[in-house]
């Protein structure tokens, strides 16, 4: 069978590619139809812009064209092949995958059936909150802490939920487009700063009574923030590089962290300890879990949903008007 499929094939390009795939799913496989995949606006706009840190080392295949974005997608599974448990033609699942009409699947950790009552356009959004997770996770966060969120695009509302979901007593969140921060606060986050139009230092200082933040996250990948995050961090305190850095730093070791005592937790996603140590419910089923109980508030973060056919609109969208663009759903049955 002829699948569809989205793919970078030089940068600020986005096409639509007809790919060979097998209509008979084999041992242990699962044919699923897709229906929605989410834009993740961080590792798929770094590699649509080519700013992707790893476009610069010849070691580091994973940043290079053409690239095939995708994260995370919902469908209707068509076939499951033999050896298949606990997935039947017709269910409903989220599969780990890229922006493609289909997908052929292993019946393991990569698909999972969806709550009943969990709808499909938020669905997807499971995987961001996944990465978000591995802030909380990888700190110390505990009840009555004060957490700061740099950056209120997807992973960093859904982290500051999170640390609120974790104990803390409260969580600022950091954006400089005011409309981020209105949508923060219809989920919960209760202090927001805009450090363009307000002195970030002075208001963490007014709202902490001087005291800093336990846990800090920088979310925005821009390396430029790092710095201004260490330094709003209390004495002994976490600050955690969530967001994948597209850059270098500057960071005076004494005054910023030696004096402080103040540490740097490097929180890519695949640093997430593994939950079956610890008993922990796998991450992907847990956010699921939340979402479809609105422990987690997806729908104010869902701006868009397009058609496949209108990627380049979608990611140019993501990329030049913040106000405007933030969770973006690409109509993976529409692709003409």
């Amino acid at each position: 069978m002829k699948a569809r499929q989205l793919v970078f094939p030089d940068r600020m390009k986005v096409e639509t590619v007809d790919v060979d795939m097998r209509d008979t799913p084999g041992p242990g496989e699962v044919l699923v139809e897709n229906r929605y995949g989410l834009i993740s606006p961080g590792t798929e706009l770094a590699m649509f812009t080519q700013t992707h840190v790893g476009f610069t080392r010849e070691d580091f295949g994973y940043a290079s064209f053409p690239f095939h974005p995708g994260y995370a997608s919902v469908g209707r599974v068509l076939l499951t092949g033999r050896d298949v448990d606990g997935v039947h033609e017709g269910d409903l699942v989220y599969v780990r995958g890229k922006h493609a009409s289909h997908a052929l699947v292993p019946a393991g950790g990569s698909l999972l059936r969806l709550p009943e009552n969990l709808s499909l356009q938020h669905a997807p959004f499971a995987v961001i909150a996944k990465i978000a997770l591995t802030a909380v996770r990888l700190s110390d966060v505990r009840l009555g802490h004060t957490v700061a969120v740099f950056g209120q695009g997807l992973v960093g509302n859904l982290a500051a939920q999170l640390m609120n979901l974790s104990g803390a007593r409260l969580v600022i969140g950091i954006d400089a487009v005011p409309d981020r921060l209105s949508i923060s606060e219809s989920c919960g986050i209760g202090a927001c700063v805009n450090p363009e139009a307000e002195d970030l230092a002075d208001r963490v200082n007014t709202i902490t009574n001087g005291e800093g933040c336990q846990i800090v996250v920088e979310a925005t990948g821009n390396p430029e923030v790092a710095p201004p995050a260490i330094r709003i961090a209390a004495q002994m305190g976490q600050v955690v590089l969530l967001g994948s850095p597209r850059g270098s730093a500057e960071i005076d070791l004494y005054f910023d962290l030696h004096r402080t005592g103040v540490s740097v937790i490097g929180a890519h996603g695949s640093r997430q300890p593994d939950a079956s140590q610890f008993g922990d419910p796998d991450p992907d089923e847990l956010m699921l879990d939340y979402i479809a109980r609105e422990r987690l508030k997806v729908d104010p973060l869902l701006s868009h949903v397009l058609p496949a056919s209108q990627a380049d609109t979608a990611y140019r969208g993501l990329l030049n008007e913040k106000g405007a663009f933030l969770g973006v759903l690409l109509d993976l049955t529409r692709w003409e």
